[in-house]
């Protein structure tokens, strides 16, 4: 099993969060932007435009994302723009969506589409967002939408501001005070719309039966298993996984080391392993690895401290480090023997031991010559490839 396939070790906590904008910087001219990088000012006297964007793109795992600018001062001849632009982009080409202060257009990707809304000017507020499921690029003034237009590109794209003339000056606030525009009752209106859209799928008994039926076979639930397709399909016990087409690949034994490791019989499970598949145990394999981690996790929970540390140089805990790409699992294990439990409270609990047992499992099954990913696991992972791209 390859390391990147380990998703399982972002351990030490939740997967990394994406950055989101948090200040403005310049395309060019730095010396329009205040202290505290959310406002910005054409200090002239020339005429031309101020480029701004903010230094992360919008994020784009949410279900909608928003930010909005106080007009401080319109202006000479007020002539702002709020919207969105790919990086260091606003030439021809470069994807960008934007809403203009003196005439009220809202313009799309090379300026091909075009809607009118309002015009805005000094002490107005300007919003401008994405929304995830109907993919449009919106925007509102004062707290009420204006107007939207469909998204065309899929790159990410940047919080911008645009300022033409003299004196025109803007602040944003990227979320750092609440917003004009009720974007939390937008949102929820979003996700009660996915759940509708989820709600109306529809999933024929065989259908729904066979994935409880795989997820159950894959995660060696061997009882429930069992139980599940007796019930289902009222066939002897004996002929329910050549009847569904399953092959049981240690089934017993991947149930039985699911067992050990839920109940924090680590050198139990090793052993079995040992017996079993002693490939997957040798020194410097990822699996006796994780298992020696799980085992001074177990210590530590017990509060044997220095049982455990004393444990973690037999097995030379530092010397494994360089060999994996478990960073998070290692940090999580040093910190909890360094009683640095705040930083590691995630390893003790009942949540990271399943990870493990997951672990172990898929480490067994990847052991036969016959093993493909189950279609559960194909869906999942499509699933997550397709969001994956559909993000990006």
């Amino acid at each position: 099993m390859e390391s990147e396939d380990l998703e399982l070790y972002d351990i030490g906590g939740a997967m990394e969060e994406e950055k989101r904008p948090g200040e403005l910087l310049a395309v060019g001219r730095s010396d329009e932007i205040a202290g505290d990088y959310l406002t910005v000012k054409h200090t002239g006297p020339d005429n031309g435009e101020r480029f701004f964007q903010a230094e992360n793109p919008a994020p784009r795992n949410r279900i909608a994302y928003n930010f909005e600018a106080l007009i401080k001062h319109a202006g000479e001849k007020g002539e702002i723009t709020i919207g969105f632009s790919k990086e260091h982009g606003r030439e021809k080409g470069v994807e960008h969506y934007g809403y203009t202060s003196n005439t009220g257009v809202i313009y799309g990707q090379d300026d091909q589409d075009v809607v009118f809304g309002q015009t805005f000017t000094t002490n107005d507020i300007v919003g401008c967002g994405i929304d995830g499921v109907s993919h449009d690029i919106f925007f509102s003034k004062n707290g009420e939408r204006v107007g939207s237009i469909r998204r065309q590109l899929s790159h990410p794209l940047y919080p911008t501001i645009a300022l033409h003339n003299p004196n025109e000056e803007v602040s944003v606030n990227f979320g750092q005070m609440g917003f004009s525009f009720d974007f939390e009752k937008f949102e929820a209106s979003l996700r009660d719309k996915k759940d509708m859209e989820i709600e109306k799928i529809s999933l024929s008994r065989s259908i729904s039966q066979g994935l409880v039926k795989t997820y159950l076979h894959h995660y060696g639930y061997e009882d429930s298993f069992r139980a599940f397709t007796l019930a289902a399909s009222k066939v002897p016990p004996t002929d329910v996984a050549q009847e569904a087409g399953f092959d049981e690949y240690e089934l017993h034994l991947r149930k039985h080391l699911r067992e050990l490791i839920m109940t924090a019989e680590i050198d139990a499970a090793s052993a079995e392993l040992e017996n079993r598949f002693p490939q997957l145990i040798e020194v410097g394999s990822e699996v006796y690895f994780v298992l020696v981690c799980q085992n001074i996790i177990e210590l530590v929970r017990k509060g044997a401290r220095a049982e455990a540390n004393t444990y973690a140089k037999e097995k030379n805990l530092e010397d494994l480090r360089d060999s994996y790409q478990l960073k998070k699992l290692f940090d999580g294990c040093k910190a909890l023997l360094e009683c640095e439990t705040v930083d590691a409270a995630d390893l003790l609990g009942e949540t990271h031991k399943a990870r493990v047992a997951d672990f172990i499992n898929e480490a067994v099954l990847a052991t036969n010559p016959q093993y493909n990913p189950t279609s559960l696991e194909q869906v999942l992972r499509q699933v997550g490839a397709t969001c994956a791209l559909y993000r990006c």
